[in-house]
């Protein structure tokens, strides 16, 4: 289980963010532009914690980042490879 990168190193384009529990929200790169849950990019990075880095995730509409949210909080979902 060596060869699987973690949040922060893995290079696969993030397509969505979902908090997990019926009714749920999050956020989708491809969703409608109508949609309040879209997004323009959502980006893997970390924090520092208290005694490591902690994985978050930026969520940027346009060129701000309008959300920072614990990876731990959310399900990941990558985008399909064209």
């Amino acid at each position: 289980m060596n060869d699987i990168p973690s949040i922060c190193e893995d290079t696969r384009e993030i397509d969505s963010i979902w908090f997990p529990g019926e009714d749920a929200g999050g956020f989708w790169v491809s969703a409608n532009a109508a949609s309040p849950h879209k997004c323009d990019r959502i980006r893997a990075y970390s924090e520092n914690g208290q005694c490591a880095p902690i994985p978050f995730f930026a969520v940027i509409k346009g060129d701000q980042i309008v959300a920072r949210i614990p990876a731990h909080m959310v399900e990941v979902r990558y985008a399909v490879p064209k």
